[in-house]
């Protein structure tokens, strides 16, 4: 029943948690994790490119603790954020799913241009790769998947979506009759779960 097995990328394909949080220690505060992420939610409420939300949420946590920050270094927390590496599970994962005959695809609350630098030596595994930037809209707005299935021109019946992420993607996904899987990175709770993407096999073939 299931043939296209769509994925979120930063978060659950990628480690962009590792990638922002050093960063902001590095240059910010190591109190400023949580609140750029809160950011992060707020601001893909309203579409423009990922880039400037970048920016707006790195920028609202250094000038709340009074740091000036020149261009240079802004243009260089967006490659860095793009160049966020894949979890350990993931090209694995990844193999085993096309060894298994299924199509990949990936809907990401990205820019196009960014998402090139994230899956570059990944990026043929994958059949399909839609971003926001494709879309107009960001996750969890309901709009951004059925853009993307559209796109994709795939029925949503003979997808499943996976994320490390309810609030962004499995909440929505499901209120559209998609089916989910949870890959817990962070403790979040659905079902159903996997802890590492090697498990999606198995578990595709019992839902």
């Amino acid at each position: 029943m299931y043939r296209v097995i769509t994925f979120d990328v930063y978060g659950t394909l990628v480690d962009w948690v590792y990638s922002i949080k050093n960063f902001l220690m590095t240059y910010i505060s190591h109190d400023a994790v949580d609140e750029y992420f809160r950011c992060d939610i707020e601001e893909v409420k309203r579409y423009r490119p990922y880039k400037e939300i970048l920016r707006t949420c790195l920028m609202r946590v250094a000038e709340k603790r009074n740091i000036s920050l020149d261009d240079v270094l802004i243009r260089s927390f967006v490659k860095h954020f793009a160049r966020s590496p894949p979890f350990p599970d993931t090209i694995y994962g990844l193999n085993l799913l096309k060894r298994e005959g299924y199509k990949l695809g990936v809907i990401s609350n990205t820019d196009k241009d960014l998402i090139e630098i994230t899956l570059y030596g990944i990026k043929d595994l994958f059949d399909y790769i839609v971003t926001a930037e494709d879309t107009g809209f960001y996750k969890p707005d309901p709009r951004a998947f059925q853009r993307a299935f559209q796109l994709m021109n795939v029925d949503p019946r003979e997808i499943v979506h996976v994320s490390a992420y309810p609030q962004y993607d499995l909440e929505t996904a499901h209120s559209l009759g998609v089916k989910t899987v949870h890959l817990n990175r962070y403790g979040y709770k659905w079902s159903p779960e996997i802890r590492i993407l090697s498990e999606l096999p198995d578990l595709l073939k019992r839902l």
